[in-house]
This record gives C-alpha cells, sequence and structure tokens, in this order.
C-alpha cells in the first residue's frame, strides 16, 4: 500500500529554558495571587463547604483506592484514620491559605524560590512547541503538535519545519470536518503525557515501562484517531496512523505520522 504523506520528527528538549519565559512565568504567577485567594473563600468559605468539598471528596475518593489493595491491609482502620483526621482540619487549612495568598502572604517569595522546578517545563515544550524564540531553542510547533495538525490538512507547520522534521509526500486531511479539530487537543494531550513520561522513565533506567508507555499511548491514540477518520480512511485499505517510538540515537521519542492508501 503506497504513503500519501508521512511526517518524522524526534522530540528534542531545550537544554533550559531562557530567563525571558521564566520571567515571565514567575511575574504572571505572582500577579494572580490575590485572584487565587479570592477564587479559593469563594469556593471553601467556611468549614462545611471544606468537609464537602475537600475532606469528604477526598475520603471518597481514598476509599475506592483502597478497595484495591491486598488483604494484608486493614482497609477500614486507614481509611477511618484518614477520614477523621482530614474533616478536623479545617482551622489548619484556613490558616495556611490566609498565610500564603492574603495580603502580605508569602506565595510570592515562593514562586521565586520554587522556579528551578518550572524548568520541567522543557520536557512539554520539547513535544509541543513554544511561540516564536530569536534563539533558536525551541521550535513553534515541535513533533507532537505538528502531527496532530497535519492530521487536519493543516500546512502552516509546514512553514516551520527545521532538521528534526521530516514530511513526504501530498498533505491533505484525513479527519472529518470538523471532528477533527475536537479530537486533535485529545491527541496532544494523549501523546504529550507518553513522552514525559517515557522520558522520564528512560532517565530512571526504567526501560520496559517506557515502552510499555508508548505502546499504550498508540493503542489510545488508534482509538482516538479511529472515531475521526472521515469516510474514505475509514474504507478497507486505507490506514492512519499516528506512532510513538523511542529513538536510541536521539535518547527520546519519535512521531510518525502516516496516511497510507490502498494500491
Amino acid at each position: 500500500m503506497p504513503t500519501q504523506w508521512q511526517y518524522v520528527g524526534t522530540v528534542l528538549l531545550p537544554t533550559d529554558l531562557p530567563d525571558g519565559v521564566l520571567n515571565e512565568w514567575k511575574d504572571t504567577l505572582k500577579a494572580e495571587q490575590a485572584r487565587i485567594y479570592n477564587n479559593i473563600q469563594t469556593k471553601i468559605p467556611n468549614s462545611g463547604a471544606f468537609s464537602d468539598r475537600i475532606a469528604d471528596a477526598s475520603s471518597d475518593v481514598y476509599e475506592q483506592f483502597l478497595q484495591a489493595v491486598g488483604g494484608r491491609w486493614n482497609k477500614d482502620m486507614i481509611t477511618t484514620k484518614q477520614r477523621v483526621k482530614l474533616a478536623r482540619q479545617y482551622n489548619a487549612w484556613k490558616a495556611g491559605i490566609d498565610a500564603c495568598f492574603g495580603t502580605g502572604g508569602y506565595f510570592g517569595s515562593r514562586v521565586d524560590s520554587k522556579a528551578d522546578k518550572f524548568k520541567l517545563a522543557r520536557y512539554v515544550i520539547g513535544a509541543v512547541g513554544f511561540r516564536a524564540d530569536p534563539s533558536g531553542s525551541y521550535g513553534v510547533w515541535n513533533p507532537v503538535v505538528f502531527g496532530a495538525l497535519l492530521l487536519r490538512g493543516d500546512t502552516r507547520p509546514l512553514r516551520y519545519q527545521d532538521s528534526n522534521d521530516s514530511f513526504t509526500g501530498t498533505l491533505h486531511a484525513v479527519l472529518k470536518t470538523p471532528h477533527g479539530n475536537l479530537v486533535t487537543p485529545s491527541i496532544i494531550a494523549e501523546a504529550v503525557q507518553a513522552c514525559v513520561m517515557a522520558k522520564f522513565a528512560d532517565e530512571g533506567g526504567l526501560t520496559t515501562i517506557r515502552d510499555t508507555i508508548l505502546s499504550n499511548a498508540n493503542t489510545a491514540l488508534d482509538d482516538i484517531l479511529n472515531v475521526a477518520l472521515d469516510t474514505t480512511h475509514k474504507q478497507t485499505g486505507y490506514d492512519v496512523t499516528y506512532v510513538l517510538s523511542w529513538d536510541s540515537v536521539s535518547g527520546n521519542v519519535k512521531v510518525t505520522v502516516t496516511d497510507t492508501h490502498p494500491s
């Protein structure tokens, strides 16, 4: 079966975040302190709301989770301790919220002190890209988004190709309209999570888990694609794939998107 078009791109991580990106994140987040404080107080105005929306809601999910643990655990003891202790924490929780987000709170200083952790965003940027950067530290559209947009027949990414991108064939959309616009965010979300977690696993020497993450993501991506393929590409002999694989040369995930037609 001949390939009508194919895109191949490898996720490459920027070595660091430019200072401008990091400073913009800090300034934007600190400027939101008052709004965050107001939103929290609106959602959780009193101890009753805390019990209902945080304590009890958390305990309900926690108890569901514990249903799956082995018999050697005393589930009743664990769940009772968690539910009772959490239900008593409104005053401590409220004091912490006031100290952090209230007037003169420490939220801004904590943003500054924890800013280096935001540099983990480079794992996501490597997959999706970022706005145009004069330093060339990252692409406007990186492989995960690049491939997803091509499924819709979007030609804009092709104008931003670099040495990390390869496109062959004649592009045309494979998703029905307007469903393509609705499912590509799901494709991007699934692929980004897999790219980030696969890289984490590889860095930890967990290569089997790394490959399982990518395999499971590919199954989910196939399911998403099959929902939204246009009438032509649902016919026998047509095959559209969005595949994540590990590239041992770059030490990261490779994205391959292919549209194949019957001969």
